[in-house]
């Protein structure tokens, strides 16, 4: 029963990315594509992905699809390494971190409706494995829309950061390929991997001084 309780949250974590989805379907605001688009050109001076999709050789760009689907393995993994390593304690420092983490961007990504670039970009339809398997799971599983900010980014850098206190640092570089994987592969625009991270350092902050 206690092992199945340390691993609630990431049910919660997975309900409420759900719940969001559906949020942000029944508050049909208007597409907030313009505006991060402009918030992309202002802060890059171009598309990021479409950036990236043109300078980085097919290699590097089939490496990060690899990065991107890692995802749904950092996610289980970072939890049972702290629980195995640390015990229950740093095991709830963790889920506490990230649950803000992912709570932030379940909060925001509602107002923020708008289309994942993948779709608005002739230049992301090529690919080889790595992406045919990122969408086969994201046509299937994701809710359906882009999510500003980017809770892949947020999460993965909270559990991450969490890591780094108890002397783990592998698994920061782990985070920043994630991160720069949802840009190149069309999944997020840019300033939703950027506000991603910031989301994610301030959610591990907040939640170290509230186990403190």
């Amino acid at each position: 029963m206690r092992r199945l309780i340390d691993w609630l949250p990431l049910g919660a974590i997975i309900a409420a990315y759900q719940l969001a989805g559906w949020a942000g379907r029944r508050l049909a605001r208007p597409l907030a594509d313009r505006l991060l688009l402009s918030w992309d050109l202002g802060l890059f001076g171009a598309v990021p992905g479409v950036w990236l999709e043109h300078h980085l050789p097919q290699a590097a760009l089939a490496g990060l699809e690899l990065f991107y689907l890692s995802y749904y393995l950092f996610v289980p993994v970072a939890p049972w390494v702290m629980l195995e390593r640390n015990g229950r304690r740093a095991l709830w420092r963790l889920w506490i971190s990230a649950g803000l983490a992912y709570l932030i961007c379940d909060l925001i990504s509602p107002w923020f409706p708008s289309t994942p670039p993948r779709l608005l970009w002739p230049d992301f339809a090529a690919g080889g494995a790595g992406r045919a398997m990122n969408r086969f799971v994201l046509d299937r599983f994701s809710i359906g829309a882009n999510v500003f900010p980017s809770s892949h980014v947020a999460g993965t850098m909270a559990f991450a950061l969490c890591h780094r206190r108890y002397g783990r640092w592998w698994f920061l570089p782990w985070a920043v390929g994630v991160a720069v994987s949802t840009v190149s592969g069309g999944y997020h625009y840019g300033v939703d991997a950027v506000a991603g991270i910031v989301v994610g350092v301030a959610a591990e902050w907040l939640g170290s001084r509230f186990v403190r």
